[in-house]
């Protein structure tokens, strides 16, 4: 989805989700606007879960938990592998 795209729906939502606490509000009082808002705080968590579980788990061959991001942190990370080195008697 191209970036315009999502500001428009995202703005379409939140639109949506304000007109559903005011409902919420005038049809049944404070108990039903906490439902609501619950709802839709565990929308929102499941849409940011889905959206960012695939790309937290892609990863290229070579790269792992301790492969540096980008070069100048494997550089670093070299001079420190190289710095601890075990001492001989």
């Amino acid at each position: 989805m191209e970036y315009g795209a999502a500001r428009f729906w995202s703005g379409v939502v939140g639109v949506l989700a304000a007109l559903a606490v005011i409902a919420g509000y005038l049809i049944g009082g404070a108990r039903l606007v906490w439902g609501v808002s619950a709802v839709e705080v565990l929308a929102v968590m499941a849409w940011v879960g889905y959206r960012f579980r695939g790309r937290a788990h892609r990863r290229r061959t070579g790269e792992g938990p301790d492969a540096a991001h980008c070069e100048r942190c494997r550089r670093a990370r070299e001079r420190l592998e190289a710095k601890v080195q075990p001492v001989r008697h």
